[in-house]
């Protein structure tokens, strides 16, 4: 699933709206990891259209920067071809590692 970045966004103060849009993103990934599903939750930075650099930095806690929607689904993408990765919320960023090597770095964890 993609959530949303805690912190995306937030020294902005976008308003109740957004504050509604990331309580809402909180209660689907508790929903999630509590089911009995297979599951793994990819939380984006701030989204750009720019094209993608098939670079990331990935783990379970990462600075928030900004990253290109290409780069997301392509980690996503990547994610779900590795059974290895299971049952984590794993943020996503913009940075210098190639997205599978990011990938294998966290199955080594």
């Amino acid at each position: 699933m993609i959530s949303v970045f805690p912190e995306a966004w937030r020294e902005r103060n976008l308003g109740e709206d957004f504050d509604h849009y990331i309580d809402v993103k909180k209660r689907a990934d508790i929903a999630l990891t509590r089911s009995d599903l297979n599951d793994v939750i990819l939380r984006p930075s701030a989204l750009q259209d720019d094209p993608g650099r098939g670079t990331v930095a990935l783990g379970p806690a990462e600075i928030h920067d900004v990253i290109t929607r290409h780069d997301v689904a392509a980690t996503l993408a990547a994610l779900l071809h590795e059974p290895r990765i299971t049952r984590q919320i794993l943020e996503v960023t913009a940075e210098d590692t190639p997205i599978p090597d990011a990938i294998h770095a966290i199955t080594t964890i």
